[in-house]
């Protein structure tokens, strides 16, 4: 069989479609990634809805200038051919209106009237729209497992805020809730870092008409406080009753964050909600909340944080990753240590690893990709005792640039063979 065949067989299906939703009275479209396995045969999958704001986003190769030429779909193809997760359904979710210009939140509008002449707005009930029209709608056209353990929501920026904000509202309807450098709330829109008085959320309390549609009455000149505070899960998990704020523990959520704040990021905000949601039983089961040091608040960053939550919500929904390759090894030789391996910043600049060898030996020093497998040896010969240090600019053995996301540096001496992970970016 043609080799470029077998490789496209292996391939999810990305299609674009539309539906008639009651709750906003237009047509709205949606993308879905249907995976390899989805026309072979009789099998249901999970699903996993991504929100921004337009729903061909996630799924732009060249959103921005940052991305590179991969997406959602490209993301999940690979991670599924090398067993790190399960074959999903992966659907994006349009939150604005069609034009782009009116962004939905997954909130139910006060205002709509305000934007009418942007075409997919309706009557503006976005958390109407997506909760009693879409997902009913997506679990009846394909073979979905129909129940909330096989349901999870993600987002990037504000799309990142509607994902965990609708985990909370809607306590037990979804099993695990990702957020990239969400533009999540403060509590009581309080910002901690200003002394201005209360209500001061600039990005959410606002004085232009950027989400007015959504919190501002008709003919009132401001916000509406308190319904901004019905859409803002730190306030509703304080008003929950017991027994529901337990259902939501058991939501498992992935938030990372830029490690910026201001015009690079959403970093105070992201330490904000989970450290409130720590106060109430809600762990982040993120590895670490910053997801890298140089994080910007870019489709790069937005994708790598996906590469890490698409194993999350696929080991949540019961899918074993193949760990065979690269696991289990001693991290401790007699004769040799990692002293550190510092992750590449953005930009091309190369991942620096420094080892310390206490005797001279045979040393070989070897990148690994996820799944253990080797990429390029970057040294094969006998050193002195002493430190050391290698670089390594991204390629393989065979010169190819290899993209942005996690990677090892093995250590081998006659002693046995240790390793490191670390994230490359480029």
């Amino acid at each position: 069989m043609d080799k470029s065949a077998t490789t496209a067989s292996r391939c999810g299906v990305v299609e674009s479609k539309e539906f008639y939703s009651p709750a906003l009275g237009v047509r709205k479209r949606y993308k879905i990634y249907l995976p390899p396995g989805y026309h072979a045969g009789e099998q249901r999958y999970p699903v996993l809805y991504l929100f921004r704001g337009h729903e061909d986003e996630w799924f732009n190769p060249y959103q921005d200038h940052s991305r590179g030429g991969v997406a959602v779909q490209d993301l999940a193809d690979e991670l599924i051919r090398a067993g790190q997760v399960g074959e999903m359904i992966i659907v994006g979710v349009s939150m604005t209106s069609d034009d782009g210009q009116v962004y939905g939140l997954g909130i139910n509008f006060l205002n709509p009237a305000l934007v009418r002449q942007h075409p997919g707005i309706g009557a503006g009930r976005f958390e109407d729209y997506f909760i009693r029209d879409l997902l009913p709608h997506i679990d009846a056209e394909y073979r979905t497992l129909a129940k909330p353990a096989y349901r999870a929501l993600d987002g990037f920026s504000l799309g990142g805020y509607t994902s965990v904000m609708l985990a909370v509202k809607h306590p037990g309807l979804f099993a695990s809730a990702g957020s990239y450098d969400g533009s999540h709330m403060f509590y009581n829109l309080n910002d901690p870092r200003r002394r201005l008085g209360k209500h001061d959320d600039q990005l959410w309390v606002r004085s232009d008409a950027m989400f007015a549609p959504a919190f501002r009455p008709p003919r009132r000149r401001r916000y509406h406080i308190a319904y901004l505070m019905a859409y803002n899960p730190l306030n509703i998990l304080e008003s929950l009753p017991a027994a529901q704020r337990r259902i939501v523990a058991k939501t498992r959520f992935f938030i990372t964050s830029a490690a910026y704040d201001g015009l690079h990021g959403n970093r105070d905000r992201a330490v904000h909600l989970i450290t409130l949601f720590h106060m109430y039983g809600l762990q982040n089961r993120a590895e670490s909340l910053i997801l890298s040091s140089d994080a910007h608040h870019t489709w790069k960053f937005a994708d790598l944080h996906l590469r890490e939550s698409l194993r999350q919500h696929s080991h949540n929904f019961g899918f074993k990753a193949d760990l065979s390759k690269g696991a289990g090894q001693e991290q401790f030789l007699p004769d040799a240590e990692f002293i550190s391996v510092r992750r590449s910043r953005s930009g091309g600049a190369p991942a620096r690893i420094d080892i310390r060898l206490y005797q001279k030996s045979p040393l070989r020093i070897e990148i690994l990709n996820r799944q253990g497998d080797p990429l390029i040896t970057l040294v094969d010969q006998t050193r002195p005792a002493g430190k050391h240090h290698f670089d390594w600019k991204g390629d393989n053995h065979s010169g190819r640039r290899m993209p942005s996301g996690t990677y090892f540096a093995q250590l081998s001496t006659p002693a046995g063979s240790i390793r490191e992970k670390f994230i490359f970016l480029r």
